[in-house]
């Protein structure tokens, strides 16, 4: 019988990040999640890791629960970094533990390399999942201009006010859609669709995760140029990169201008055939499988 996932609230950083949590021994996994997204994608994973000996959490972003919003300012990358490093911080102490395993799908992939590359002694493993780092922006211009036509929409979540409305319009039918058009062959799409708009439907949740977009690497705000720079330093954390062959939102080409000067300690790139974008919700099983052997690999490295 797999052990329960159970919903709590940690605090850490000032903010009260609820959680999904598994198993109460072992070493620990932080598992997060990405947009438009909760931790609902990781449930069965942290069911399996926890029955093979593992303690799991799977925390919603900063920002994407009234409990865990930023008051002083907006969620950016630095930000949501520092904070979710420190819920690492905080869980290590509560399990007696000096390092975690990190697992990070699409912007919780970009964080998650982010709190490696800021804090790697907290870090055994890392596994990126679905979006690289790395890369080089002029590479990816040069070798992969169709690339430009794939990321419209974080152009378009550029434009404030604009965005935001027609986002909410007809019951956040535009996220439902992104989420089919980025993973199609999806069987549970709309169940997945159901939960992920009512994670957004919470007051402050659209706002939170679209900051996250216009005060990234991929805006021309100031802070914007200082994440950037952050792409172009290494991250000394053995790493596991995972995609599905048939995610539209970051094409093959993408993850072929990946420089593994970037990863001292190693990384190994792993595609899933069928599979696009949500590859924890697609491939639940295989992806609990793959960690498995990857954390083991990494404890007995330790």
């Amino acid at each position: 019988m797999s052990p329960a996932v159970v919903e709590e609230n940690i605090q850490a950083a000032g903010l009260t990040f609820p959680v999904l949590r598994a198993g109460n021994t072992g070493p620990l996994v932080l598992c997060l999640h990405g947009f438009p997204d909760n931790p609902e994608g990781y449930r069965g994973i942290a069911a399996t890791l926890a029955a093979q000996g593992y303690q799991v959490v799977c925390p919603y972003l900063p920002g994407y629960s009234p409990l865990n919003q930023r008051r002083d300012g907006a969620h950016d990358a630095v930000f949501v970094r520092d904070a979710l490093n420190a819920l690492v911080a905080v869980l290590l102490k509560e399990t007696g533990q000096q390092q975690c395993h990190l697992v990070g799908h699409d912007w919780g992939s970009v964080i998650a390399c982010l709190m490696a590359q800021h804090r790697p002694a907290l870090y055994k493993t890392l596994c990126a999942m679905s979006v690289p780092y790395g890369m080089s922006w002029l590479k990816i211009a040069t070798r992969c201009p169709v690339y430009v036509l794939h990321a419209w929409y974080i152009l378009f979540f550029q434009f404030k006010g604009l965005a935001d409305w027609l986002i909410r319009r007809r019951g956040f039918a535009l996220l439902a859609w992104l989420l089919k058009f980025w993973s199609p062959g999806y069987v549970g799409m709309p169940a997945m669709q159901q939960s992920v708009i009512q994670t957004f439907q919470q007051p402050g949740v659209l706002k939170a995760a679209l900051e996250y977009y216009r005060t990234s690497m991929f805006s021309f705000m100031p802070l914007g140029f200082h994440i950037r720079s952050l792409f172009n330093k290494t991250i000394p954390v053995p790493t596991l990169a995972l995609r599905g062959e048939l995610d539209v939102t970051m094409p093959e080409a993408v993850w072929e201008v990946v420089s593994p000067k970037a990863f001292p300690k190693g990384i190994a790139l792993e595609v899933y055939a069928g599979a696009g974008h949500f590859i924890q919700y697609e491939r639940g099983d295989a992806i609990a499988r793959r960690l498995l052997a990857w954390f083991k690999q990494g404890d007995s490295a330790a």
